[in-house]
């Protein structure tokens, strides 16, 4: 892999996260484009339909959505550090984690972090109790398997990892969190990992 790969990204943007994260787990090397979320770089319009980020460019290839990236990130070195299972059921399961955090626990996360300041009430009814019930379901499988998808680490713990921390970095840190141990201490291997601390640090 001789040509250079560049990130457009924000620090504390959960979906950028997932795509450094998986850049140091694979030992990529990238360049890093930091983004102002109020005002973003020519470049990044010019190249994101959307106008997001995080945003892939290596070489001429271009590469939006964080999860495609993150795939497509394990699959230029299948071979190292491989981050997605083999058999096609694990893969399911990995893109199923994926789209359940983007769909259904982002959301509430979002309508319990921020509550009305960003939402009508009515939206916000309940919102506590849903994330209760999604991380149950992170509690419940890892009650079964030391990482969501069996035991290695794979993208699904890469892609729902930022959205755990943000949950957890909350102030003041929600009391209910006690209740699910095996989250937490999943959550503590993950930001002790070196790919992880590389993909945070300012």
């Amino acid at each position: 892999m001789t040509e250079a790969i560049k990130v457009f990204s924000y620090r504390r943007c959960p979906f950028a996260m997932r795509v450094r994260i998986a850049l140091h787990e694979k030992e990529i090397p990238f360049e890093i484009k930091e983004e102002d979320l109020k005002n973003f770089s020519e470049e990044l319009r010019r190249l994101h339909p959307e106008v997001k980020v995080p945003l892939l460019v290596h070489g001429k290839r271009i590469i939006y959505e964080s999860a495609i990236i993150t795939e497509y990130i394990d699959e230029l070195m299948p071979d190292k550090n491989p981050l997605m299972p083999k058999t096609a059921g694990e893969k399911s399961e990995v893109r199923l984690w994926t789209y359940w955090c983007n769909h259904q626990f982002k959301p509430d996360l979002d309508r319990f972090k921020y509550g009305t300041s960003r939402f009508k009430e009515e939206e916000c009814l309940g919102a506590q109790e849903r994330v209760k019930t999604h991380l149950l379901k992170i509690e419940a499988r890892l009650e079964l398997f030391a990482w969501l998808v069996g035991e290695r680490l794979s993208l699904a713990d890469i892609n729902v990892f930022p959205f755990v921390r943000q949950l957890s970095r909350i102030q003041p840190i929600p009391e209910f969190l006690k209740n699910y141990p095996k989250m937490m201490d999943w959550l503590k291997r993950l930001s002790e990992r070196p790919s992880v601390i590389s993909a945070l640090q300012k």
